[in-house]
């Protein structure tokens, strides 16, 4: 087999040098609110079925449900082992996959479809948590606004708003990075996943003052490569959030601004039991 091609060379290098400012200064822009974008019920891929990524020839494994998973270090309540998503979404993954091939690199996802339970664990009761003990000074109004930005609101009680799902309810958003497929290592993006601070911000390293900082030269041009060769499937990127991408859902829609997103929630009869 041929040795793979080394980033700094064919179509792939090109991505890395292809600054994020104005996409992700649109994003931000446009975000707002998206919760409350319309969904088309008749859609042709409304009732796109849930698919498993294995399938597909996606790799990964869900976080929340992994023994070794900073920053929680435990295995989240209600979480799934399962990684599934829609499959028109799971067919653009694995085409996005077939163009790193040549590189030795390929798509490593951390969470797929989510179970209500997780999302409602980390919106209402894990973040908040957290906040008022690493931030004490915090009101409980800056506390929810603070949770807002990293954590979409679940469903209290577990009853799903058709009109405005999580947008990992929905089988259409994936968390993922880049690894090498040899070896298993994943492309350093200068923050782990989950992160909460303003180093989760898809351009938290497009402007490196220091030419001799290789490891924010490093962190910025993954990232780019990442959201450019998604972006060339038609995913969208979360601008907060370097590893979240999304087609058909309502974040999806108000960013590309598509007139209405594909999918509500996810088929339940596809999904494991629990």
């Amino acid at each position: 087999m041929d040795q793979p091609l080394r980033l700094t060379e064919g179509p792939l290098a090109a991505l890395r040098a292809r600054p994020l400012t104005e996409a992700v200064a649109a994003g931000h822009a446009r975000k707002a609110g998206y919760r409350s974008h319309p969904i088309d019920t008749t859609s042709p891929v409304y009732g796109d079925p849930m698919v498993a990524i294995a399938g597909h020839g996606i790799a990964g494994q869900n976080h929340y449900a992994a023994r070794f998973n900073p920053p929680y270090h435990a295995e989240i309540t209600g979480a799934t082992t399962a990684l599934l998503l829609r499959a028109n979404v799971a067919d653009r993954l694995a085409r996005v996959n077939t163009r790193l091939a040549p590189y030795g690199l390929e798509l490593w996802v951390f969470d797929a479809w989510r179970p209500i339970a997780v999302q409602n664990h980390f919106h209402d009761h894990w973040m908040p948590d957290y906040l008022r003990r690493a931030r004490p000074g915090l009101s409980e109004a800056e506390i929810a606004a603070e949770v807002s930005n990293y954590w979409a609101k679940g469903a209290p009680g577990g009853e799903i708003d058709p009109a405005s799902p999580p947008p990992h309810a929905t089988g259409a958003a994936v968390d993922l990075t880049l690894r090498e497929r040899a070896t298993g290592a994943q492309l350093f993006m200068g923050s782990i996943f989950d992160d909460v601070t303003a180093l989760s911000n898809t351009d938290a390293f497009e402007d490196v003052a220091d030419a001799m900082s290789f490891s924010a030269l490093e962190a910025r041009d993954n990232r780019r490569l990442l959201h450019w060769v998604m972006a060339a499937e038609g995913f969208a990127n979360n601008p907060t959030e370097w590893w979240h991408f999304s087609w058909g859902d309502q974040m999806w829609a108000r960013l590309t601004g598509a007139e209405a997103a594909l999918y509500g929630p996810a088929p339940s009869a596809a999904l494991p039991e629990g």
